[in-house]
């Protein structure tokens, strides 16, 4: 077993002394970036009568699938597996094939599968200035690496810090006041979200350096 060479490995199952998937917690943590991206776009972020499509029906997809559904939202569900496609439509959704996916009209998108494209999978977007895209064409992406943290924050929460349960998903629960100060500060700045997430980052890596760097996809202002 990898955990006897190393102490960095995470989410072992609880028989073996970690927390198990973080599947649901990555989960929480999407909605809860989701909600502060719904106030933004629609006023509110209520899901009910909201089309929201979800490519990729895994372990975190399925998660977000039923959460949404239960709040009321017309949920459409795409992925290349038969049996997680049957698991689907047993579940009442609405199914769509993979190459479809990306063409339907939707208030919501939430790409949960491969990555290159944008949303909880593991990486961001194809390119860097996809994000300019994306906001000149109107769309509000929030960067993959804000939506999809939940499952770090409460796995390092629980099996480094010994936080319990409720403490550890209250920090992952952050993540939506963390979404809407990008978000909000992408729209005070002219910037993108992704513009102002990596100034975060950088901020609280750095912090107490002194002044951060800007970030490359920010206006600069000369001296």
């Amino acid at each position: 077993m990898l955990r006897e060479r190393t102490p960095h490995v995470f989410c072992l199952p609880e028989e073996h002394g970690g927390t198990g998937s973080s599947s649901g917690p990555t989960a929480v943590g999407v909605l809860a970036a989701l909600r502060a991206g719904a106030r933004a776009v629609f006023g509110d972020d209520g899901m009910k009568g909201r089309k929201v499509v979800i490519s990729g029906y895994g372990s975190v997809g399925a998660h977000l699938a039923g959460a949404l559904s239960a709040q009321g939202a017309e949920v459409v569900v795409s992925d290349v597996d038969e049996r997680r496609l049957a698991a689907a439509r047993e579940q009442g959704l609405t199914l769509v094939q993979p190459e479809k996916v990306h063409g339907i009209e939707a208030d919501v998108l939430i790409p949960a599968a491969v990555g290159g494209v944008f949303g909880p999978a593991n990486n961001q977007l194809t390119e860097d200035t996809v994000a300019d895209d994306l906001a000149a064409r109107g769309v509000l992406w929030i960067p993959d690496f804000v939506a999809s943290a939940g499952g770090v924050v409460y796995t390092l929460g629980r099996e480094k810090e010994n936080l319990k349960h409720a403490e550890a998903l209250t920090r992952v629960e952050a993540l939506g006041k963390t979404t809407q100060g990008i978000l909000d500060a992408a729209s005070a700045n002219g910037t993108t979200p992704l513009a102002e997430a990596d100034a975060l980052a950088e901020a609280r890596l750095t912090s107490g350096a002194g002044p951060r760097t800007p970030s490359p996809r920010e206006p600069r202002t000369a001296a």
